[in-house]
């Protein structure tokens, strides 16, 4: 048995499965609350807004890109250096294999990952769809596993609730914002129908939150104050704290504490470097026993550490964290908040 990937347990705030006979823990099952699940076009479009609209992500993360595609770091950087659009093209040349959804799902179980929170957008593919529809068209039949968050763009309030409301109806389970690629401030007033509209649709908002590298935009969109803001403005609305507003995550988990529809998801961010000093990440170990217990949320970002999810996984599972802690931030946590949001659509 692969300690790394054990069966996946029926409750997910159940704690970690003991193997009896050795009297060795399986980690936990796995849910991705964060993940980006795109074909090549969905990766062009994701690369061209970060290009667009905030450029510097395409330089400070080259490394990590080159890595999760399999390109040259060396030819990346020569192209990049000449034009954007040639950087993109090292990264996708043509004759790449197509999207395979099989085969996705075969490395998901892999990895221990029993259901994943798949982030869209509202860009354009070249065949005319929006990623958000092409996402909800392709996993159409295995949403039990991969749960599609539309992705919206607050540039524009009434688009963003009419792309909202479409998604809803075609099956999304959340909501994806990156204020910082929008340049506007998800607390303004004006956005306060796109949030109403989520909350009753018992759709959960996953909202960058904290450090970003976008030098045109402030560093303050979307961060704890703007939760705070929201979660006090729409009592009903569940918020995810993308990358749990790191490096603020105390102040984060304090607005958790005081607002029972905010989470804090970790992806960007490796488990293993937590406990070092300076992290930025000892107020989440230091409460995890107590209010961070259950509103921490695990994620991967895909492509930021790239290398197989359950190795994540097996990092948080390494940490000096009670087994029950471990399970429901592995998975638990996220199973009960999709579960509370199915019952706000299902009321």
């Amino acid at each position: 048995m692969n300690p790394s990937s054990g069966p996946a347990t029926s409750n997910g705030t159940a704690t970690a499965t003991v193997v009896a006979d050795v009297g060795v823990r399986v980690r936990p099952p796995v849910v991705d609350a964060c993940s980006l699940v795109y074909d090549d076009a969905g990766w062009r479009v994701y690369l061209n807004r970060l290009g667009e609209n905030a450029p510097e992500y395409l330089d400070v993360f080259s490394a990590s890109f080159c890595r999760y595609f399999g390109a040259s770091h060396t030819a990346y950087r020569d192209a990049l250096a000449l034009r954007r659009q040639d950087a993109v093209d090292v990264l996708l040349p043509p004759g790449r294999p197509p999207f395979d959804l099989a085969a996705h799902l075969a490395d998901r179980e892999r990895q221990g990952v029993t259901r994943e929170f798949a982030m869209g957008s509202p860009e354009r593919l070249p065949d005319g769809r929006t990623v958000n529809e092409w996402l909800l068209e392709t996993v159409r039949g295995v949403t039990d596993r991969v749960q599609v968050w539309a992705g919206l763009s607050l540039r524009d309030p009434a688009g963003a609730l009419r792309e909202l409301e479409r998604s809803a109806v075609a099956g999304a389970r959340g909501l994806c914002v990156i204020p910082f690629l929008d340049g506007t401030d998800p607390a303004d007033p004006r956005f306060s129908p796109v949030w109403d509209a989520a909350a009753a649709a018992g759709l959960p908002v996953w909202l960058h939150t904290g450090h970003h590298f976008a030098r045109s935009h402030p560093s303050g969109l979307g961060s704890w104050r703007t939760v705070e803001a929201l979660a006090g403005r729409h009592r009903e609305l569940l918020l995810v704290a993308g990358h749990a507003g790191w490096p603020d995550v105390q102040e984060m988990l304090l607005t958790a504490a005081r607002h029972p529809g905010v989470f804090l998801e970790f992806s960007s961010h490796r488990p293993r470097h937590m406990p070092k000093p300076g992290s930025g990440w000892e107020p989440l170990l230091h409460h995890a026993r107590g209010m961070a217990r259950d509103r921490v949320l695990f994620g991967t970002s895909t492509w930021v550490n790239p290398g197989p999810t359950g190795s994540l996984a097996d990092e948080l599972a390494a940490l000096a964290l009670p087994a029950e802690v471990v399970t429901a931030w592995l998975s638990g946590n996220a199973e009960a908040l999709a579960a509370r949001a199915a019952g706000t659509r299902a009321g």
